[in-house]
């Protein structure tokens, strides 16, 4: 019997990593508006000041951002309040939990936030399954992902059916993956 498809809201929260790339786009927006004040017009300054904000909310966008799984796949909202293209839920194939210490994120997936990539493949020891699914390895040493990443830690992976893949860092790994389950098992 297929379950029903799930309706789960999770979240991303930044790191201290997300914290700092926030705070040195405001301190770097910060020193330019100042040094273009002394050097340039007001105008110039406050187009700065304008360039820098518009650049710390991207930032914190990609950071900070709550996502919903349902019979569509999962959809991520940028901020909380900008929907993103959904990543199909046709395109899932298996759900798994990844371990990523910190010492490794950014040499396996490239760095934080929101984004694709290639992304380094796991090895059967940094994988466990999700239920009773089996854990999935590929067979390249990189592939293809869509990147959700915001800390180190317990990272949900789902393979794709093709040639892509997904990553995401939710506060709570165990919810989301059962909730990717659910929905991967409603929709056979």
């Amino acid at each position: 019997m297929r379950p029903d498809p799930p309706f789960y809201v999770g979240r991303t929260r930044p790191s201290t990593i997300g914290w700092t790339r926030i705070a040195i786009t405001v301190v770097t927006g910060a020193v330019l508006a100042v040094l273009m004040s002394q050097r340039s017009t007001v105008f110039g300054a406050l187009l700065v000041v304008a360039l820098f904000a518009l650049l710390t909310l991207w930032t914190w966008m990609g950071q900070w951002t709550r996502f919903i799984v349902d019979e569509h796949g999962l959809t991520v909202s940028l901020g909380g309040f900008l929907p993103r293209r959904p990543w199909p839920l046709e395109d899932f194939r298996t759900v798994q939990l990844r371990e990523l210490p910190r010492s490794q994120v950014g040499l396996a997936v490239g760095g934080y936030g929101w984004r694709r990539g290639r992304a380094s493949t796991p090895q059967p020891a940094e994988l466990t399954p999700v239920g009773t699914r089996k854990i999935f390895t590929l067979e390249d040493v990189q592939a293809r992902y869509r990147l959700l990443i915001t800390r180190p830690g317990t990272m949900v992976e789902i393979i794709g059916r093709g040639s892509t893949h997904y990553l995401l860092s939710p506060e709570d790994p165990q919810a989301t993956a059962a909730a990717v389950d659910q929905a991967i098992r409603a929709r056979r």
